[in-house]
C-alpha cells in the first residue's frame, strides 16, 4: 500500500464527502482516480477514433441513418 499526502483542507473536504457515502478516505480517492481515468480513458479512444479515416458508406450515410432512409 501507498501512502500520498494532502493539505488537512483537502482531507477535511474528503472525510466530509466519503462521511456522506458512507465510506473511508482511501476508498473515496481511490474511486475518484479510477473514475477520473475512465474519463481520461474515454477521451483518449474518441481522440483515436476521430483519426481514422472515414469509409466511403461513413463518409455519405448520418450516423442515426436507418436502412430506409
Amino acid at each position: 500500500m501507498t501512502r500520498i499526502e494532502m493539505s488537512d483542507e483537502i482531507f477535511a473536504i474528503a472525510e466530509r464527502l466519503a462521511g456522506m457515502d458512507r465510506i473511508d478516505v482511501p476508498t473515496l480517492v481511490e474511486s475518484l482516480v479510477r473514475r477520473h481515468a475512465e474519463y481520461i480513458d474515454m477521451f483518449m479512444d474518441m481522440a483515436e477514433a476521430g483519426r481514422k479515416p472515414l469509409t466511403h458508406a461513413e463518409r455519405n450515410n448520418p450516423p442515426d441513418a436507418t436502412e430506409q432512409d
